[in-house]
C-alpha cells in the first residue's frame, strides 16, 4: 500500500513536470508568433529601403529645385547689373554755346577826348620831368591837352567802378571794361548823373576836362589817360584806333 502511494505522487509530480514543460513551450510558441508579427521580415525590411531610397531621391530631388531656383536669382542680378549700365534717360544734349566774349585783341578804344594832341606819352622804363613836382619820375598814361571844358568820352562799354576826388589828384573815374580790362579818367568833373555802377557805352559822355590835379597843374588844362590790364598799367596804344594815337 505504501508502495503505490509512492509511484502516485511519483506520477502527479512528473505530470506536473510535463505541464509546465508544455506551458512553457507554449508560451515561446506564442512569444515567437508575435515577434513576428510584430517586426517585418529581411525581405520586408530591404523593400523598405527601397522605398525609403526613392523618397529620399525625392526629397533630394525637391531640395535641388530650390537650388536650381537660386542660380535663377542670381543670373537675374546679373541682368540686373547690366541694365544698371544701359544708357540713362537723362537729356545728354550739350548745352547751347554762349556767345563769345570779346577778347583784349578784339577791343578798340575810341579817342577818350576830342582834337586832344599827346602832351606826354606812355612810359614804363623812362623818366619824364614833372614841371609841376620838380622832379623825374615814370608817366605810365597819355596825357592829352585840351581846352578845360572837354567832353570825356567812354573809350569802350562797360561799368563806371568808381568815381574818387582827392586834394593831389582831382576827379578820377574808372570804367570797369570786364574781361580784367579798366581805364581811368583824371582831370575830369564828372558828370552829376553818373554814379558808381552805372551802365556806360562807347562814345558816352562821362564828364568835363578840367584843371584839378594839382600834381600836374603846371602842365596845364589836359586829361591824363590810364588803361589797366589784370591789374597793372600798361599803354593805351595797345587798344586806341591807330588813326587817332
Amino acid at each position: 500500500m505504501a508502495e503505490k502511494t509512492k509511484k502516485e505522487k511519483t506520477l502527479k509530480r512528473n505530470l506536473a513536470y510535463v505541464l509546465w514543460v508544455a506551458a512553457l513551450v507554449a508560451i515561446m510558441v506564442t512569444a515567437v508568433i508575435l515577434a513576428i508579427n510584430l517586426y517585418p521580415s529581411a525581405d520586408n525590411h530591404v523593400k523598405v529601403n527601397v522605398d525609403n531610397s526613392d523618397a529620399t531621391d525625392s526629397t533630394q530631388k525637391t531640395i535641388e529645385e530650390p537650388s536650381d531656383s537660386s542660380g535663377k536669382n542670381e543670373q537675374d542680378e546679373v541682368n540686373t547689373g547690366n541694365n544698371e549700365q544701359e544708357p540713362s534717360n537723362e537729356d545728354t544734349t550739350p548745352p547751347e554755346k554762349e556767345p563769345d566774349q570779346p577778347t583784349l585783341a578784339q577791343i578798340t578804344f575810341i579817342m577818350p577826348c576830342s582834337g586832344g594832341k599827346v602832351l606826354k606819352g606812355y612810359t614804363d622804363n623812362t623818366l619824364v620831368f614833372n614841371s609841376t613836382l620838380g622832379a623825374y619820375m615814370g608817366h605810365m598814361a597819355i596825357d592829352f591837352a585840351v581846352n578845360e571844358g572837354t567832353d570825356v568820352l567812354c573809350v569802350y562799354d562797360g561799368v563806371i567802378e568808381s568815381i574818387t576826388t582827392s586834394y593831389l589828384t582831382g576827379t578820377t573815374i574808372v570804367v570797369d571794361h570786364g574781361n580784367n580790362l579798366k581805364t581811368a579818367y583824371n582831370s575830369v568833373e564828372a558828370n552829376e548823373a553818373l554814379y558808381e555802377g552805372a551802365k556806360v557805352t562807347q562814345g558816352a559822355v562821362i564828364g568835363k576836362v578840367t584843371n584839378n590835379n594839382m600834381q600836374e597843374y603846371k602842365d596845364g588844362t589836359h586829361l591824363h589817360f590810364e588803361v589797366w590790364k589784370n591789374g597793372e598799367k600798361i599803354n593805351p596804344e595797345e587798344y586806341l584806333i591807330g588813326d587817332e594815337k
